[in-house]
């Protein structure tokens, strides 16, 4: 669901405006969610879970035609960076924006401004969590941890394919077969 609401601003993460000279003209909000739908044996469907997508937010800006080449360079910089941005709406504060795009055109009649559509998407940032198993857990013993097992010694690897064992195999039955009488 999109919706158009009035724009505040848009901040850093010490919260100073991010681009003082761009005007901000309109913003529209994309909060979405996806509902998971699964088949059953009967052949219905059935919903049990939705997953909330990440917000976007396409922010129309104003470039005016004394600041348009400075500010320009400013939003470009911050796209190639990895900032993320807090956008001020009226419907609220979105939080870890990162800009994803941010195209324009550019025609002689705009006579040295520019209107910009930034997009920004919300970063969804995890923290992974690791924690060993202990050996006894392990499935397959090479797989634990080395680090109370001293030097190891490369095991040699047997040069032997399916393939390889498939004719050895044949091989032998043919091998047998001409020795019977």
């Amino acid at each position: 669901m999109r919706k158009t609401t009035e724009v505040y601003g848009v901040y850093d993460d010490n919260f100073n405006v991010a681009f003082p000279a761009a005007i901000s003209m309109k913003a529209s909000v994309s909060e979405e969610a996806k509902l998971m739908e699964h088949p059953l044996e009967d052949g219905s469907t059935i919903a049990d879970h939705r997953v909330i997508q990440p917000v976007e937010i396409e922010l129309i800006v104003f470039l005016p035609d004394d600041t348009f080449k400075d500010t320009y360079s400013n939003i470009r910089q911050a796209f190639h960076g990895e900032q993320l941005y807090t956008v001020h709406l009226a419907t609220g504060m979105y939080s870890r924006m990162a800009l994803q795009a941010m195209p324009h055109e550019e025609t002689p009649e705009q006579a040295g401004s520019i209107a910009i559509a930034l997009q920004l998407k919300e970063a969804q940032i995890v923290t992974t969590q690791y924690q060993a198993l202990p050996p006894r857990k392990v499935k397959d013993p090479k797989d634990t941890s080395t680090v109370h097992r001293g030097e190891q010694q490369p095991v040699p690897v047997k040069n032997e394919t399916i393939v390889k064992k498939g004719v050895d195999w044949l091989g032998g039955k043919y091998d047998q077969s001409q020795k019977k009488p």
